[in-house]
């Protein structure tokens, strides 16, 4: 009984710490990736005060991850327009993640560029999003549900850059977790 006392008690007073911060950046004046993000600012142009419910979120999500995977090579790096992800039920993680952003319209919500994983070598893109408080990865690309960012962070998902608006943000927790 005395251990798990013990147990609880370091759980209770020390499980926060246990959990990762989440790193959400820092202002910056520009990013490499910026020039190939029209259709990112065009969603952010629409977007408003829009707050949708975690299910509906968690509903898109689960839509999203149905679509057809599809990389355009003559498009690396802008992503498609959310009406042709949509109308054809396919894109990378690029479309996939501005497609959620156009059906949320949550103008808080970010769209991301970093790693999957570490140790990855190529970039994949996702959105993140505060809702209640916590900060949540959202990956209709490789995920069914949202992920609490604070619990994978270091470990999947790994943030490089993160745009909201017209606001750029650097991440300096990158470095860490992708050598």
């Amino acid at each position: 009984m005395k251990t798990f006392l013990l147990v609880l008690f370091m759980f209770v007073t020390g499980g926060p710490a246990l959990l990762a911060e989440v790193d959400t950046g820092r202002p910056t004046g520009g990013t490499p990736y910026d020039k190939y993000l029209g259709p990112v600012r065009a969603v952010y142009a629409k977007s408003g005060s829009n707050s949708p419910t975690i299910d509906e979120v968690r509903a898109q999500i689960r839509t999203g991850r149905r679509f057809r995977y599809f990389y355009d090579k003559a498009q690396p790096y802008i992503p498609q327009d959310p009406e042709v992800t949509e109308s054809r039920q396919q894109g990378d993680c690029k479309a996939k993640s501005v497609w959620l952003a156009n059906k949320m319209l949550d103008r808080s919500v970010r769209y991301v560029v970093g790693k999957a994983k570490p140790g990855d070598k190529m970039s994949h893109a996702w959105l993140l999003w505060s809702n209640g408080g916590e900060w949540l990865f959202l990956d209709p690309t490789f995920e069914y549900d949202v992920l609490y960012a604070d619990r994978v962070t270091g470990k999947k998902l790994i943030v490089q850059y993160s745009w909201r608006g017209s606001s750029a943000y650097t991440h300096p927790s990158y470095g860490e977790y992708v050598k």
